[in-house]
Order: structure tokens, then C-alpha cells, then sequence
């Protein structure tokens, strides 16, 4: 089979994430939370192909031989994958209502963020105890491995606990670069500052609905974090991380 074909039955096939530990040799175990997808939604049957990848770089075509309940298969296959993003890009959100939270975890994982920080704020309109958020975290992170299945993203997103504002703060690394998209910023671009720097971390700062306040954005900038203007636009919680994303992704592989 020549490379061309080969691609194209690779984009068609199933991907899935094992953690490399599961890789033993010649043979996949695939985590028991694929069982019943792979079984009753997907209906795949013993010999079906599929791809897995470790989030180390190397992907895997590989031979279903058991489906249920703990999915095995045989390495046909093992593929070297493209190169890394060379900025490790971080989101910390501040926690939004309803679904919102769901959209931001699932489409950052699409554009390519690799930590996502949910941030309690001042004006965080949602309560969540500490058992609720050890759940949301659980249920982002799902949401996280399965956008990096579609998206085949080499990796899979780490979705950290709910964290305070100021403790996020004083997360941020000496030559890291940190940015807080602001509508009062006018003369600071976000293109502007990411065509004259050259880091290989960097952390976006989002607020929740009613936005950052006065006094975190005056916190944020004694940690020496950058406000930046996104342009003339006031968007959403959910639609200014993902767009800032977007925007630190295309900046950062292009130059």
C-alpha cells in the first residue's frame, strides 16, 4: 500500500488516546472507558483498525482483538508524528455558567491549548464546593482527551483544579509570558507584543461573565502580567479564550 493510501484510511479510522504505560511491546490496552463507545456506539468488531496515540509523539495503527470490556489490539504500525508546538500555551478561565465551561475546554483542545486553569474570580457568578469542582475537573478533562481524539492533537490537555486568582498568579515562572486580553488596553496589541517576544510558555488570563475587576487587573499587572487589546469587539468568556487561543497558536508557528 503506497503512503497516499495509507493517509487516507489513517483519517478515516478511529483514534483513540492510551497512555504510553498501556503500550507493552507489540500490544495496546486500551482503558476500560473505550469499552463500551468502542462496543455499543461505534459498534467496531474484533479486526477492525484503529489509531491510538500516547501523547508522546508516536501514534499507532492497531488491530482490535478484544472489544469488551477492556479493549486489546496487536501494533500493526508505528508512526513518528509531525512536530511539536514549540510554545506551550496555558488558558486560565475564569469559571463560567452553564456549558460555557464545557465549549471553552472542548475548542481550546481543538486549537491547540495544552493547560487549561479553571480560576475562581471576584466576580465568578457560579458557587462550587470543593467536591463539585473535583467532578467538573474530571468531567473537562474527558471533554479535553476526546477534542485531542478528533482534532488529532499529539497530545491531551491537562485540565488543572479550580484554582483562586491570586494563586494562579504566583504560578507564572520568571521568562514566562503571561497576557490579560483588556477592552480599557488601546495601544497594546496582542500581535504586537507576540511579534517582539520569544518565549516558549504563555498564559492567558480570561474573566469570567462580569470580567476581571479593577483590583485583579491591578494584582495581575504587579505580577507582571500584559494587557492586551484584542481590538474594538467586547466578546464573551467563552468566545475570548478560544479567539486569544487562536490568535498566540497562529502567531507563534507562523513567524
Amino acid at each position: 500500500m503506497n503512503d497516499s493510501k495509507r493517509m487516507n484510511m489513517k483519517k478515516n479510522m478511529h483514534r483513540f488516546y492510551v497512555p504510553p504505560r498501556n503500550i507493552r511491546d507489540h500490544l495496546v490496552l486500551l482503558p476500560a472507558e473505550h469499552g463500551n463507545h468502542i462496543k455499543n456506539v461505534l459498534r467496531m468488531k474484533p479486526g477492525a483498525a484503529c489509531i491510538v496515540f500516547d501523547g508522546t509523539g508516536f501514534e499507532y495503527e492497531v488491530y482490535l482483538e478484544k472489544i469488551y470490556p477492556e479493549p486489546e489490539g496487536k501494533i500493526i504500525n508505528r508512526l513518528k508524528t509531525g512536530a511539536a508546538d514549540k510554545v506551550k500555551l496555558t488558558l486560565v478561565q475564569g469559571l463560567a455558567k452553564g456549558e460555557k465551561m464545557d465549549l471553552i475546554i472542548q475548542k481550546g483542545s481543538e486549537i491547540g491549548v495544552d493547560v487549561f486553569i479553571p480560576c475562581r474570580c471576584e466576580r465568578t457568578i457560579i458557587k462550587i464546593d470543593q467536591a463539585g469542582a473535583a467532578k467538573k475537573q474530571a468531567r473537562w478533562q474527558k471533554i479535553a482527551q476526546a477534542a485531542a481524539e478528533q482534532s488529532h492533537s499529539m497530545t491531551v490537555p491537562i485540565v488543572e483544579p479550580v484554582a483562586d486568582f491570586a494563586s494562579v498568579l504566583r504560578q507564572i515562572k520568571p521568562g514566562h509570558l503571561a497576557l490579560i486580553p483588556w477592552e480599557g488596553e488601546k495601544s497594546t496589541s496582542i500581535k504586537k507584543i507576540l511579534k517582539n517576544t520569544s518565549v516558549d510558555n504563555i498564559t492567558i488570563f480570561i474573566g469570567p461573565e462580569g470580567g476581571f475587576s479593577e483590583q485583579e487587573l491591578a494584582t495581575a499587572k504587579e505580577a507582571g502580567v500584559i494587557p492586551v487589546s484584542l481590538g474594538p469587539r467586547i466578546l464573551r468568556t467563552e468566545t475570548a479564550g478560544i479567539v486569544t487561543a487562536a490568535i498566540v497558536r497562529y502567531e507563534t508557528s507562523v513567524n
